[in-house]
């Protein structure tokens, strides 16, 4: 019996957020598919394995690790090829900055397909910028490049990238993906919340591009209108200090709850009436998706690809940056019940079969066919002696 492709797919990930997400979900529902994957993460030294790895190793999948002693560490690269060797890799996928640079030399080294996921460019830092040319730098000599929306595709074509070898496959969400472990009244008890109050969720990274700042502003505004109103904020980062001090100075601390990361984020969308994002830019929200799956009504930011999502009366959308937009929709949908459930509902009926998880791994196993079948041009294919 032929032995079946193998897919060497890299990711820098510690908690799960969405590329983490994706990973997990493609290699669980193309298990049986005529293709072997390998997952490939990065053990920094001093650091303990992080949730990405424990939930892999719990799902029992090819996990490999590569050492990793300083931040940028050049001998990840030959670890990697090493890897490839060993496995007889046929195909390399990456995600992420660090991933795709790595990536960059493994195409130059090992001359094996590589299929490049560009899931969004965060712009809060010097740093995090210079990353971003770095890696849509490197992004240029992927055989195939997967962006999460249209409008992702348009900015790496407008950084140089090559508009066909592009091509868009959304995030998705299965349905049952996300299980609870608490009721949304269990979970509303436990931190104080009172039946009768209605609770918006803001779920993310706590930094600049997400937006809480505009949120909290647009609170201040829904507050005067709409009694009984609290905010969980789920998440962590560079913002969360400033984000409390905020609070402080606005007299917002009694309606907003600071949460942290939550491994359980299922457990929260069960407790939210309304979900805000209130992001600056995005590449494909999960929030928004996984919101939609469990009938939460959706506001959010017209940005990035959630235009893709959004559509036809399953949410609703505002400017970015617009803390009067985001009040008067907010004030909105938390005075009307029946409204909330209605844009739930279509919410949840506008994600299947477009946004399904099986849709997702069709989409990414058809790219893989077509880079084994020899239509690679820009770098050839077929592996070299080693």
């Amino acid at each position: 019996m032929d032995t079946k492709p193998k897919v060497l797919i890299m990711i820098a990930a510690e908690q799960i957020s969405g590329p983490g997400k994706g990973v997990l979900q493609l290699v669980e529902h193309a298990a049986a598919s005529r293709f072997e994957y390998v997952v490939c993460n990065f053990d920094l030294e001093g650091h303990s394995a992080g949730e990405f790895v424990h939930e892999a190793r719990r799902k029992k999948l090819n996990l490999r690790l590569l050492k990793q002693r300083t931040a940028l560490d050049p001998n990840l690269v030959v670890q990697a090829r090493r890897l490839i060797r060993k496995q007889e890799v046929d195909i390399i996928q990456t995600h992420g900055y660090k991933s795709n640079t790595v990536g960059f030399f493994l195409a130059m080294l090992c001359r094996r397909p590589w299929i490049g996921f560009a899931h969004g460019f965060i712009n809060d830092s010097r740093r995090n910028r210079l990353y971003n040319r770095i890696e849509r730098w490197a992004l240029r000599r992927a055989d195939r490049v997967v962006a999460v929306s249209a409008s992702m595709k348009e900015l790496l074509v407008r950084h140089g990238i090559a508009a066909q070898k592009i091509r868009v496959i959304h995030n998705a969400i299965a349905p049952n993906e996300s299980v609870p472990g608490a009721s949304g009244e269990e979970i509303r008890q436990r931190h104080g919340i009172a039946s009768h109050e209605r609770v918006v969720g803001v779920f993310g990274r706590l930094n600049p591009e997400k937006g809480q700042q505009v949120f909290l502003k647009a609170l201040e505004t829904t507050l005067r209108s709409v009694h009984g109103v609290k905010a969980l904020i789920v998440g962590d980062g560079q913002d969360r200090e400033l984000l409390e001090e905020l609070c402080r100075a606005r007299g917002l601390s009694n309606h907003v709850l600071f949460l942290g990361y939550r491994k359980n984020i299922a457990d929260y969308y069960q407790a939210i009436d309304l979900l805000v994002q209130p992001s600056f830019s995005e590449g494909s929200p999960n929030t928004v998706l996984e919101a939609m799956s469990f009938g939460v009504a959706v506001l959010a930011t017209a940005v990035g690809g959630v235009p893709e999502i959004i559509q036809g009366g399953n949410g609703m959308m505002v400017p970015p940056n617009d803390p009067d937009a985001l009040a008067k929709k907010m004030i909105e949908l938390l005075s009307d019940a029946a409204l909330r459930r209605a844009i739930g509902a279509k919410g949840r009926s506008s994600l299947y079969p477009r946004f399904s998880a099986d849709t997702r791994v069709r989409e990414i196993v058809s790219l893989y066919d077509e880079l084994l079948s020899g239509r690679v041009t820009n770098q050839g294919s077929g592996k070299v002696a080693w």
